[in-house]
């Protein structure tokens, strides 16, 4: 960092992160605070949510904006078009008065892609580069487990696959119909024409290296927008060190499973998890979060160690021998960076592909949520565990070429670069 950089004061620009969902906050967080030490002035936006704490902790002044997150898309639903204009124009008011220069987003609430153009304010999205036009221009889309039935089982993945590609570029959803019909009314052109353009801002910033996904930069995806992992790790630095409790658990004889699912997966499923580890002699931690109160965790073996919090997870999936995940975009590359093997369980189609990105260099396996069963469940951790050395190696190689994680300073630097051409 540049001495001069950090004295120069560089203008103000908005974040607006979904507070609601942990990897959706992080990312923002961390590029905000870069930002920052570079010298540049910012301001949060929020519609609330369990993790606005974060920005509060680090002294970033905060913005309401309404509707409050619970109450998002009951609002879309409920309200009617003149309603929702008049909640755009209101929020285009508020960037206007704050003076941002750009809108840094993650929230998918329609307003944010609508009212900043308003103000002829740019728009900057951060989003996983598994879900950007190119993953499926370049053909590494993979069929959706949440969209198998009979008929689709017994199609060669090669040709489903293709097809799911082809047709996720050309889909148009009621979501950005919605979208159009309300930009013209307020005289905005809004040139997406489909539903995966609908995150794409004036510029898009994908947190992932192209390596590991396995693509290819283009011309109107250039390089430069991969901006590289971001990790949450050093957001707790006061808590970096593991617990004597996980470490003395660690110990014990015997193969170490860790189960991170994050906090949008199916309590049930996590449950069930815990009644089949509950039968086997690995020693599991399992993380639970706030989707799961503790009144409802069921007792459990000495086999097992149930965990809400751990400060460091790239330092536990170190630890472990084997990680069971659903595929977040943190997760995976938690796994990634650990070099050890996976078991990944997607709950939803974007977990599925950055799970895909594991698979294709051969760390783990993928499991179906739709099609779960224990038997094949445990099927596939003895074949982890039979074939170790293979996927250990491979774990380890991918570890060795991955780019250092710093998406955040990354993204701060190609911001100013983008606000010397506004």
């Amino acid at each position: 960092m540049v001495k001069s950089d950090i004295l120069d004061k560089k203008p103000l620009i908005g974040f607006f992160p979904d507070f609601s969902g942990i990897g959706e906050t992080y990312p923002l967080i961390k590029i905000a605070k870069r930002y920052r030490e570079l010298g540049g002035e910012v301001v949060f936006f929020s519609h609330g949510g369990e993790y606005e704490y974060w920005a509060k902790e680090l002294g970033f002044q905060i913005i309401k904006i309404k509707p409050d997150a619970s109450d998002i898309f009951k609002y879309l639903k409920e309200k009617s078009d003149e309603d929702l204009i008049q909640l755009i124009k209101d929020e285009a008011l508020i960037y206007k008065k704050a003076g941002i220069k750009l809108l840094i987003q993650t929230s998918i609430f329609f307003s944010c892609l609508i009212s900043p153009r308003l103000v002829k304010i740019p728009i900057i999205s951060v989003v996983s580069g598994s879900t950007i036009p190119n993953y499926y221009k370049q053909n590494l889309g993979t069929f959706p487990d949440e969209f198998e039935n009979s008929f689709t089982r017994i199609l060669p993945y090669f040709l489903k696959n293709r097809i799911y590609n082809s047709i996720s570029l050309k889909f148009a959803g009621s979501g950005i119909k919605k979208i159009k019909i309300l930009a013209e009314k307020l005289n905005i052109n809004i040139e997406s024409k489909y539903s995966y353009d609908i995150m794409l801002g004036d510029y898009t910033l994908a947190c992932d290296s192209m390596d590991f996904l396995g693509l290819k930069p283009t011309r109107d995806f250039p390089e430069e927008n991969y901006i590289g992992p971001i990790l949450a790790d050093d957001l707790f630095k006061q808590k970096i060190k593991i617990e004597d409790e996980v470490e003395n658990h660690l110990k014990r004889s015997g193969k170490s499973i860790l189960i991170s699912l994050g906090s949008d997966y199916p309590k049930k499923l996590f449950l069930r998890f815990l009644k089949i580890f509950n039968q086997t002699d690995y020693n599991v931690i399992a993380i639970y979060t706030t989707n799961i109160k503790e009144i409802e965790l069921p007792i459990v073996n000495d086999n097992i160690l149930l965990k809400k919090f751990v400060p460091s997870m790239i330092t536990l999936n170190k630890m472990v021998d084997l990680s069971i995940i659903h595929g977040g975009r943190g997760t995976v590359y938690n796994a990634a960076y650990s070099g050890k093997p996976v078991i990944g369980i997607p709950n939803i189609t974007e977990q599925q592909y950055n799970l895909d990105c594991l698979i294709r260099h051969g760390s783990g396996l993928r499991l179906s949520k739709k099609y779960f069963t224990e038997k094949n469940f445990l099927r596939t951790i003895e074949k982890i565990f039979n074939n170790y050395e293979t996927y250990l190696k491979n774990a380890k190689h991918l570890s060795n070429i991955m780019p250092k994680p710093e998406g955040d300073v990354n993204a701060a630097r190609r911001l100013i670069e983008i606000l010397k051409h506004l």
